[in-house]
């Protein structure tokens, strides 16, 4: 097999913790645009089914870099599970950001976002503070946490039937990350993006983040022209039909060459 890329470890630091992540570089000659992946809640730089390091090598080819990490407490990267908060996200988030952006292959004016889950929200979240981003897709993410939160108030509300409550929350790792994830304001998030070109894919039978997330999304970006949806009618969250994942890497390739 040809090489069509060079593949590097990074190591970046913040707060104190290390970050640990995967940059793919084309072989070019010349400043290439680039991406950064975003992963979800509890999930790693490699993707469920391996989606992330495929969707890398692809951009590869095509003359895009990507930088897909760790974010901490999770993965490869320091920190723990049990610490985590929304904020840490998004700073480390901002961090990888300004490691593409001072990158010497890498043209600044062309960088891009791509997020996953509650990792789509924090991607969305942290574009709105980094003038750099010129486009972002979003697969299957989160718009509102208020299906978590009624189970949350139901948990503290009824203690007698707590463990039916907790089997359907996922693992939250501390009282401050939760406070943080329930006041989580997309619509502001999606104002600061409205002139920004956004792909959004979902798959019809997710039943962690829902299809009300989506249409949410739909909403909030109904005047921009700059906007695609793209619904997968036959996966799940994790996008677990191998020909769905083709749609969504081929049509995220496809994105970032258009708009980067």
């Amino acid at each position: 097999m040809e090489k069509s890329e060079d593949r590097e470890a990074i190591t970046l630091v913040n707060e104190g913790q290390k970050i640990f992540g995967i940059l793919h570089l084309p072989l070019l000659k010349k400043k290439v645009p680039a991406v950064l992946i975003c992963h979800g809640f509890g999930g790693n730089k490699t993707g469920k089914h391996r989606l992330f390091v495929t969707l890398s090598q692809h951009l590869a080819k095509q003359g895009i870099a990507v930088f897909r990490f760790d974010y901490r407490g999770a993965g490869d990267s320091e920190g723990e599970f049990d610490d985590i908060t929304l904020e840490g996200k998004v700073s480390d988030t901002l961090k990888c950001l300004e490691f593409l952006k001072n990158h010497p292959a890498v043209d600044p004016s062309r960088i891009g976002i791509l997020g996953r889950s509650l990792g789509g929200a924090i991607a969305s979240i942290a574009a709105g503070k980094n003038e750099e981003i010129k486009s972002i897709a979003l697969w299957a993410p989160v718009f509102t946490s208020e299906p978590w939160k009624k189970m949350w108030d139901a948990f503290k509300a009824n203690p007698a039937s707590s463990h039916q409550i907790l089997a359907s929350l996922p693992s939250m790792p501390n009282v401050r990350f939760l406070e943080q994830f329930f006041k989580l304001d997309m619509p502001k998030a999606l104002e600061k993006l409205k002139n920004i070109p956004l792909l959004h894919i979902h798959a019809d039978k997710d039943a962690i983040v829902k299809a009300e997330h989506s249409q949410a999304y739909q909403k909030a970006r109904q005047e921009s022209d700059k906007t695609k949806f793209i619904i997968l009618q036959n996966s799940d969250h994790d996008f677990s039909e191998s020909a769905d994942q083709k749609i969504a890497i081929d049509e995220t390739c496809q994105w970032y060459q258009q708009t980067l």
